[in-house]
């Protein structure tokens, strides 16, 4: 596990204010120890007492603008950027407005299209969206506009980098928009 000393120092990094990067550290912390990106998992992991733990993550993430620090990940000096779209189960999430189904139409959940870079043998994410069969659904939208919403997020960063996309993306209305957008797609 990483020491706090070690951790405040690398959100010192990312988020502006000594009370903010501590505040990031704990939250961080709890992250690591849950090994779950859900609130209240986290909250567990915090601290003293679970909705004390909860308010302090609500709070934060008020306070701060996520994708915009997450974007700080962003290499560079990448020779390509890695577009990998996963679905995430939620199946107890009967409540959850952002949840669908998934592609087997009957497990609850999302996808997240994750936009990374490589960095050391890692994918390093810095852009993401999330969308699921009912937000689209809502939202008179379509999987192809929300990869296309994604890239539109990054096309100033891309530059003449590639984008390095799986079989997900195999289709010609989003390889169309790439090559308008002047995104550079390699040659298989």
């Amino acid at each position: 596990m990483v020491d706090c000393i070690r951790m405040v120092r690398f959100t010192q990094h990312l988020f502006e204010g000594v009370d903010l990067s501590s505040k990031a550290a704990r939250i961080l912390q709890a992250v690591l120890r849950a090994r779950s990106a859900r609130l209240s998992d986290i909250a567990r992991e915090m601290p003293g007492n679970t909705d004390a733990g909860y308010k302090q993550i609500q709070r934060f993430m008020q306070r701060v603008d996520l994708k915009s620090v997450l974007m700080r990940f962003f290499q560079a000096d990448a020779k390509f950027v890695i577009g990998d779209p996963t679905e995430i189960e939620r199946r107890q999430a009967w409540k959850t407005q952002y949840v669908g189904k998934l592609k087997d139409g009957k497990t609850k959940g999302f996808w997240m299209l994750v936009l990374a870079t490589p960095f050391r043998g890692r994918a390093i994410p810095f852009h993401f969206i999330t969308y699921s069969s009912r937000t689209i659904r809502e939202e008179a939208t379509s999987r192809n506009l929300n990869h296309c919403r994604a890239l539109d997020g990054i096309k100033a960063l891309l530059g003449d980098r590639p984008l390095v996309l799986d079989r997900e993306f195999s289709y010609l209305e989003l390889l169309l928009n790439l090559a308008a957008e002047g995104c550079t797609l390699p040659s298989a």
